[in-house]
């Protein structure tokens, strides 16, 4: 035990570092679903990833520290170690650097999932309850010793194990209400040719649709005792320790039902909620009570840490702290991100939490910043169910945001602070209507129930003046056009539209820049219904700057768009590649591109190891790199050839690479400080690769960051290569001996993603001679010079 938490205080010092080329995940460990005493605390396993808690200790492993998966529902710890096993059965042990490995995952094609807390060491055998089986696998050897789906009389597929211990050499399994025990010779097991037999089971209990459910096994003084409720029950010399999740009580006299903590009672309200219930016959409603904590560890001097689903707390004699919130990322269910101008990304949330990832001064490193909340709530299930991308966010700080059927919210900052709402019901001082005063469309309008009112915006997009922000507003008539400027005079926003000018009910993604004459271009795609299945296809509007039309849009019409077709569903989201002048879109099934010369959108033709993906989100880098966010199967980078867009070669990541969650909603790419973000159902992904950063400032008067040479001083024998870091693109590296003679010239290819390395050898490939170097970078508008120490 002690060994465990030394490895993850290890972990905790080292995972601060920001390393190159490197996978970093931001999860919600939420809902807890299993935890046993380990250290000072709780291992956790939760639906993002593994959690260690304790009083002044909080981490949180998942696949980029080497978890084969985000949701995890089992960890075991004996004298063999730690291990980990996730709802789909990857098994995973923790290395002494404090990382994790996977071991095995030869049961994540079984379709089923592990029940959460049900696996347990005997000896060398790790023992995985799943919904439908029992599996038995050897650590030893690292192979599956025996799947079994028989107990004694029954099945588990029709009878789920509840509830499962291990007591010496025997293996106890509460399923259908019944109690079933096997003695097993765990150093032997693979030679166990009786383990299939269902018959060398002894009953102890048959199990019934009757029973009442046995859902945990405690033992006291030798005597095996089982309870119908999930929970932790201890006796030791300090008295009964019991936390029980689903125990009921109506009044707190009922103390059998109370949690208690070596003996004493505890009555506090943080530990229990209220709940209510009606009996058969009876029109009265009952009120109850039941504990929120369900596993406890046990410390020194009467003090503890209990945990529940959805909560955490540390227990000193009598006063409780809070220990719930996992403030590294103090974030829910993240759908869409922006990737902000000066490095990091803004995330929005389904329930409205906006959080930016971004450099702190006051900590002086990238932090998450404190949540803030959306002026009209979450977007919820609509989120997803439209695949909404309405997050904007302007170069110069700003933020734009739509809620469904409700309005616009405009923000200072990254999301920072709210500065306007612009609501589609109500009217203003002077009694103009807000839909009016606003340039807003009630989609619903013409319904046989006239009650109903929405503003539907599917995406929106910052102007490209950087001064406001394109949306749309859905119409049965045609999408409307609408231009929200960031200033505002005393009414609020100065807010335009081009009334009813999409070829489409509804607007969808969108894109603006300024093309070589100074006009505006507005790429949208287009959907004839809320479905993200019904048919669409892309909106090109090009029209001169708003300084130039009164400084709206409004005397833009249908003349201004041309429209076309041949995407097979609607399109999902949008980017455009400016090195090819090409617009590239995602529906549900498929990938197209649009080139201005073209008529019709096109399907790439040769796509090869990019099949039956189901696609959410797109966004593209500085070297025309599109990035493709999937439902179920990962990201996928696309790099087009050079000649045609009709070939991409293809790369694929998932969580075996470092993906939090291979469920993608929203990708975005920062190119200042070179990191792929990925959004995920309980967290965010950071990729970060050299290749993504832009270069193009890189070593001038405007460079985020000056030129960097590390490691100094340098060992060839011992480290792979020295790195030159945030060089341009154009730069010549020169490295000189001390007499002055060139050793070695890094140009051209070997410099990728402002990064160049030199592993210490000169071009016959010989070891240079240790000693004192000089490097010489000329690139950009710069150059830069230092020294260089090489020991053997």
């Amino acid at each position: 035990m002690k060994y465990l938490l030394n490895l993850i205080c290890i972990f905790f010092i080292a995972s601060s570092v920001f390393a190159q080329d490197q996978w970093f995940n931001y999860s919600s460990p939420f809902p807890i679903k299993a935890a046993i005493p380990t250290g000072d605390g709780l291992l956790l396993s939760t639906g993002g990833g593994l959690r260690f808690r304790a009083q002044n200790l909080d981490d949180v492993f998942t696949t980029s520290k080497g978890l084969g998966e985000q949701s995890m529902s089992a960890v075991a710890i004996s004298d063999l170690g730690a291990f980990a096993v996730s709802e789909s059965g990857v098994i995973s042990t923790i290395l002494p650097n404090g990382t994790w490995q996977v071991l095995s995952r030869s049961y994540t094609g079984n379709n089923t999932h592990v029940i959460p807390g049900l696996a347990l060491l005997g000896g060398p055998v790790l023992v995985i309850a799943f919904e439908d089986r029992l599996s038995f696998f050897n650590l030893r050897t690292m192979t599956s010793i025996l799947t079994v789906e028989r107990i004694a009389d029954i099945n588990v597929s029709a009878y789920p194990i509840t509830a499962m211990d291990i007591h010496g050499d025997s293996l106890i399994i509460a399923a259908g209400g019944g109690l079933y025990m096997r003695k097993m010779d765990w150093e032997n097991l693979d030679t166990d040719v009786q383990l299939y037999d269902p018959d060398s089971w002894k009953i102890i209990k048959n199990a019934s649709i009757n029973n009442e459910p046995i859902k945990s096994i405690a033992w006291k003084d030798g005597e095996m005792k089982t309870f119908p409720t999930e929970g932790m029950r201890i006796w030791d010399k300090d008295g009964e320790t019991r936390v029980a999740l689903l125990d009921t009580f109506s009044v707190d006299t009922k103390t059998e039902s109370l949690i208690m903590i070596r003996g004493k009672t505890l009555k506090d309200s943080i530990l229990y909620e209220r709940d209510s219930f009606v009996v058969k016959g009876e029109s009265k409603v009952h009120y109850c009570y039941k504990s929120k904590v369900r596993w406890v560890s046990l410390l020194p001097s009467g003090k503890a840490i209990l945990a529940g689903p959805e909560i955490i707390l540390y227990y000193d004699n009598g006063k409780f702290t809070d220990l719930t919130e996992y403030k590294p990322f103090p974030l829910g269910i993240p759908y869409e991100l922006q990737a902000l101008p000066v490095g990091g990304v803004l995330v929005a949330t389904e329930e409205g939490r906006f959080s930016h990832f971004s450099y702190s001064w006051d900590e002086k490193k990238y932090v998450w910043s404190e949540p803030t909340y959306a002026a009209m709530s979450g977007n919820g299930s609509d989120a997803r169910a439209h695949n909404l991308k309405t997050l904007s966010v302007l170069p110069d700080g700003g933020t734009f945001y739509h809620h469904w059927a409700d309005g616009y919210a405009v923000y200072s900052g990254w999301a920072d602070m709210l500065t306007a709402e612009l609501y589609l019901r109500g009217e203003d001082k002077n009694g103009v209507p807000n839909r009016d005063k606003y340039c807003m469309d009630n989609y619903f309008e013409g319904n046989s129930n006239g009650s109903i009112a929405g503003i539907l915006a599917v995406s929106s997009t910052p102007a490209p003046n950087n001064n406001g922000y394109l949306t749309t507003s859905a119409s049965k008539k045609g999408y409307s056009l609408v231009y929200v400027e960031n200033g505002k005079d005393e009414r609020g926003p100065l807010v335009s539209c081009a009334k009813n000018v999409g070829s489409a009910t509804i607007g969808g993604p969108m894109f603006a820049r300024v093309d070589e004459n100074g006009n505006w271009v507005v790429y949208v795609g287009t959907r004839e219904a809320t479905s993200t299945d019904a048919n669409g296809g892309l909106d090109v509007f090009v029209f001169p700057p708003v300084n130039k039309m009164g400084g709206n849009i409004s005397k833009v019409d249908t003349s201004y768009r041309k429209t076309y077709s041949g995407a097979q569903s609607t399109p999902l989201d949008l980017v455009y590649e400016p090195i090819t002048d090409y617009v590239w879109m995602v529906t549900a099934s498929t990938l197209v591109y649009w080139d201005k010369d073209d008529k019709d959108l096109k399907t790439p033709l040769s796509t090869n190891g990019l099949t039956g993906a189901d696609y959410t989100s797109i966004d593209v880098d500085s070297r025309g790199n599109l990035w493709v966010g999937t439902k179920s199967q990962g990201a996928y980078r696309l790099t087009p050839r050079k000649t045609s867009p009709d070939t991409l070669s293809v790369m694929h990541f998932t969580t075996r690479h470092g993906l939090l969650s291979e469920g993608i909603q929203d990708v975005a790419v920062d190119t200042v400080l070179g990191m792929v973000w990925f959004a995920h159902d309980n967290g965010v992904t950071g990729y970060k690769r050299d290749d993504v950063r832009g270069t193009e400032k890189n070593m001038t008067d405007n460079a985020h960051e000056d030129v960097k040479v590390y490691p100094i001083p340098f060992r060839p024998k011992l480290q792979p290569y020295i790195s030159f870091v945030n060089v341009a693109d154009d730069a010549v590296i020169n490295i000189y001996n001390r007499g002055g003679r060139l050793v070695v010239s890094l140009s051209g290819n070997q410099i990728s993603g402002g990064r160049a390395e030199w592993n210490g050898r000169m071009e016959n490939g010989s070891l240079v001679a240790p000693g004192v170097y000089q490097y010489v970078i000329r690139g950009g508008t710069k150059v830069r010079k230092g020294k260089l120490l090489i020991i053997h």
